[in-house]
């Protein structure tokens, strides 16, 4: 800690100043080209949503490793005609397959089959006519066409899907009335990543248009409003390089969610940061004239309070890295690499800048030298002779209000469905209820199963034909064969009758998997595909949550009883941010479920809420304890709590602004569980801002005067 606070009065040298500002341009440029081959690396999310070490992701990895064409993924055409499909549209279909065979914009393509031909690809061991009943809805309203194709990659799905789209009839219906849907796996992530396409450039563009009015109206001067966000930037662009590093290393992996959130945490945090030395900088310019001598004197006095919010920050994030579920674990070392990154940044290149600029820096509101007697009466001055006043009914009417927010949520609330993490459906979904209303629902989706061939047989006959077992609603059809060059084992799909991205599918995989156990007798059989990769994320995100969460509040109480040197504050704060986390997720529930009509939930919610408003939460009271602490040297407690309130007060509560104006931009984005993390974060950070740190806080910190820094002894001088 020391390093870094000395750190900072050196970068305000007179000469080491423009030397710190050199170095960092010269990081941020020599990473501009690495950002770039980050967002390609990130684009790819084919694996980001599985779960290490599970039976679903083991089966993508041995189709991936011994089989001869690998782990396919297929595109489904779904031809529907509400009227009834026509010989005209049946031969349109397979005009339509010869045509994607033969264009070659699917450089992978294994096969294109309709109900009346197989287009191109290798033989099947399945008959036609078996292959055509499947692909037939029984009303004769709805034809199929499957495209299979070896590559999984998310950019190749992408490119495929939009081939397949320019040759097939839009889904609004061509001049005839036919209507054509491209979904299946391939559409889903193909739609997945076009409601995230550019996604990045968004997020940035609004986050800052956000961050520069909230400073304007803070500071009322455009260069100390653009300073920080310069600062933030270049924080950001060297943060990418390094973690296209990492990712080039193997050492982590990336994906689109990563670099987003990546980018909201580093422009709210990192901002927040900055406003804490700006706003210290201004305030020891009142007192003195030499502009090096206040940047010194803020550097020191700030240094502490923000090593420490950073480390709980970047710790928490690290803690992310011990979970199974692949897209949260892999944020965590990318997450914490930022957060550390900014800190250096905030200690070293924003002392450089300010102290270059000077008192010019607070243009047109330039900070003048002010007595101490000068001070007025402020409304953060009332704010604080209110707590210190009532603490004990402050602190029981916020307490009563955050526990009846957070009992609001009591309850659980099924998962978010495929067709609900849209805010408006794509193509592949509405292909999707196309397909459920008119087939076996499954078709879209089947599971994959890997078998011992020997058992094979045994293991379909009990999925397709045993009625008395648990899934007796379940419909399993061998549609396409192959057999593992190096031993005898069996690839075959399983369809449901139930909708694949529905929660009662996910609850039927433990059954499925007990029933083809118990009829492989012992020889292997693994049941993954997308039903199966859901099922093992929702059972990994419940137990990442029991790891994760006491691990994380460990940590924070660890930093903060080293910051404070005492236990019981360190234990009310943690259990004040908690309960906003608790009125957040309850009012956000009540929210989604009563006025936006959106009772689903997606399962990441609490971990991704949990994490970011406890450890951003926490972090900001560090801000107002920090300064706590400082006044406590030369007032007791009481007097002390309400002198840091009312100095920090202003600040503070900026900075808690900026943080949650930065996590409501993911609001913009039109996926459903990205708005829900957006909205209840946003909503945890506002009531931490204006109820926990600016209230509950320092009313019980007033409550217990000394008591705060048990088990240490007083070291204050009383007045």
């Amino acid at each position: 800690m020391r390093l870094l606070t000395r750190a900072s009065v050196i970068a305000a040298g007179r000469r080491s100043r423009w030397v710190v500002i050199a170095v960092w341009l010269a990081l941020a440029m020599l990473a501009v080209p690495l950002q770039a081959k980050l967002s390609e690396r990130a684009a790819d999310e084919s694996e980001t949503f599985l779960v290490r070490g599970s039976e679903s992701a083991a089966v993508k990895r041995i189709i991936d490793e011994r089989f001869r064409r690998g782990s396919e993924t297929a595109a489904v055409i779904a031809y529907f005609r509400e009227s009834g499909i026509t010989a005209d549209d049946g031969r349109r279909a397979d005009t339509d397959a010869l045509a994607l065979c033969r264009s070659g914009a699917i450089p992978n393509l294994t096969m294109v089959a309709t109900p009346y031909q197989r287009a191109c690809g290798e033989t099947d061991p399945l008959d036609m006519s078996s292959g055509g009943s499947l692909l037939t809805s029984p009303d004769d309203t709805v034809i199929l066409s499957t495209v299979l194709m070896t590559d999984d990659s998310t950019p190749y799905v992408e490119q495929a899907v939009k081939a397949i789209r320019e040759v097939v009839p839009p889904a609004t219906g061509d001049e005839s009335g036919l209507r054509a849907f491209v979904t299946g796996r391939a559409g889903f992530e193909a739609d997945r990543q076009a409601a995230l396409g550019g996604i990045n450039g968004t997020l940035l563009a609004v986050t800052v248009a956000v961050l520069l009015l909230l400073l304007l109206v803070t500071y009322r001067s455009p260069l100390v409003a653009l300073v920080p966000l310069a600062v933030v930037a270049l924080a950001y662009l060297v943060t990418s390089g390094l973690a296209y590093g990492l990712v080039a290393a193997g050492l982590t992996e990336v994906s689109g969610q990563t670099t987003s959130i990546l980018v909201v945490l580093m422009f709210g945090a990192g901002t927040d940061y900055c406003l804490l030395i700006v706003a210290r900088f201004r305030d020891e310019l009142r007192r003195t004239r030499d502009a090096e001598e206040a940047m010194v004197a803020a550097a020191q006095r700030t240094a502490p309070a923000i090593l420490s919010a950073g480390a709980i920050v970047a710790g928490t994030m690290m803690v992310l890295a011990l979970a199974d579920f692949n897209a949260t674990r892999e944020m965590g070392p990318i997450l914490a690499l930022g957060v550390a990154i900014m800190v250096c940044a905030g200690l070293t290149l924003l002392p450089a800048v300010l102290i270059a600029l000077g008192r010019r820096a607070f243009w047109p509101a330039v900070p003048r030298l002010e007595p101490e007697s000068a001070a007025a009466v402020t409304f953060w001055g009332r704010v604080a002779s209110l707590v210190h006043a009532r603490p004990g009914v402050i602190a029981v009417a916020v307490t009563a209000v955050l526990a009846a927010g957070a009992l609001a949520g009591i309850g659980a609330r099924p998962a978010l469905d495929f067709s609900e993490s849209f805010r408006e459906a794509p193509d592949s979904v509405r292909g999707q209820q196309v397909i459920r209303d008119h087939f076996i629902p499954g078709r879209s989706a089947p599971l994959r199963i890997v078998v011992a061939a020997e058992v094979g047989g045994k293991v379909q006959s009990a999925l397709t034909e045993g009625t008395h077992t648990p899934v007796a609603d379940m419909h399993a059809v061998a549609r396409s064969v192959d057999v593992d060059d190096d031993s005898p084992m069996l690839i075959f799909d399983a369809d449901l009758r139930m909708d694949p991205f529905s929660e009662q599918s996910t609850d039927a995989v433990p059954a499925l998997r007990e029933v083809a156990e118990r009829a492989a007798g012992g020889q292997t059989v693994l049941i993954g595909g997308t039903v199966a990769e859901n099922y093992d994320a929702r059972q990994a995100l419940g137990r990442d949550t029991r790891l994760i969460v006491p691990v994380s509040l460990a940590l924070i109480l660890v930093v903060l009883a080293v910051l404070l040197r005492a236990v019981v504050m360190p234990l009310y704060v943690i259990a004040t941010v908690i309960l906003s986390f608790g009125f957040a997720l309850g009012v956000g529930s009540l929210i989604f479920t009563h006025l936006l009509g959106q009772p689903a939930s997606d399962p990441n919610l609490p971990i991704y809420a949990f994490i970011f408003l406890v450890a951003l939460g926490v972090d900001y009271n560090v801000f107002l304890l920090s300064r706590i602490s400082e006044r406590r040297r030369q007032h007791e407690t009481r007097r002390a709590v309400a002198e840091a309130l009312e100095r920090t007060g202003g600040v503070i509560t900026s900075a808690g602004l900026v943080l949650a104006a930065t996590f409501a931009t993911l609001m913009v984005i039109p996926m459903e569980a990205l708005f829900q993390i957006g909205f209840v974060v946003t909503l945890g950070l506002l009531a931490d801002t204006f109820l926990v740190r600016a209230l509950l806080v320092p009313a019980l910190a007033t409550m217990l005067g000394e008591r705060n820094w048990w088990p240490f002894k007083q070291t204050a001088t009383p007045d």
